[in-house]
C-alpha cells in the first residue's frame, strides 16, 4: 500500500509545516497585565519555560497567552493552544488538555482541526514534554482560579 505510505508522509510534511509556522509566528504570544490567573512551567530536560496566562469572565475564556523561551515544538504547542481556548469554557479548555494528553499517549482521541499538527508530535517521546508544557500550565492557570 504505497498510497498509504505517501499518504502519511504528507500528512507529516503537513503537520511539520504547520508546527514551524506556528513556531516562526506564534499568536498571543504576549505579557497579559490583567490575567485572571497563570502559571508557569518548565522542561528540566532542556531548560525552556513558558508561563501561560488566563483572563476570564465568568467561567469563559477571554484571553489566553504565554511568555517565555521554548523549542520550536513547546512554542508551536503554545500558540496552538491559546487559539483553541480562547472563547471556550474553562472546562472545555481543561477537557482538550485532557485529550491532548491523552494523545500524547498513544491514544485515539479527536482533536480539533486546528490541534491535529500536535499528533506529528506523537512518535517522539522525547518532545512529549515540549508539546505537553503549555498545556500543563493552563491546567494549572485554570485551576488557581477560584470558585465563586
Amino acid at each position: 500500500m504505497s498510497g498509504g505510505k505517501a499518504s502519511s508522509a504528507s500528512m507529516a510534511a503537513m503537520y511539520q509545516e504547520a508546527l514551524l509556522a506556528h513556531h516562526r509566528a506564534p499568536h498571543n504570544r504576549r505579557d497579559m497585565g490583567d490575567a485572571t490567573a497563570s502559571a508557569a512551567h518548565k522542561n528540566p530536560v532542556c531548560g525552556d519555560e513558558i508561563r501561560v496566562m488566563v483572563r476570564l469572565d465568568g467561567d469563559e475564556l477571554v484571553d489566553v497567552s504565554f511568555t517565555g523561551r521554548g523549542c520550536s515544538i513547546a512554542t508551536a504547542s503554545a500558540s496552538m493552544m491559546t487559539d483553541a481556548t480562547v472563547g471556550h469554557s474553562a472546562a472545555a479548555a481543561l477537557a482538550l488538555v485532557d485529550q491532548i494528553e491523552r494523545m500524547l499517549a498513544g491514544g485515539e482521541v479527536t482533536l480539533p482541526a486546528a490541534l491535529e499538527p500536535l499528533r506529528g508530535v506523537a512518535p517522539f517521546a522525547g518532545r512529549h514534554g515540549c508539546a505537553r508544557m503549555p498545556w500543563q500550565a493552563l491546567r494549572e492557570a485554570i485551576q488557581s482560579v477560584p470558585k465563586s
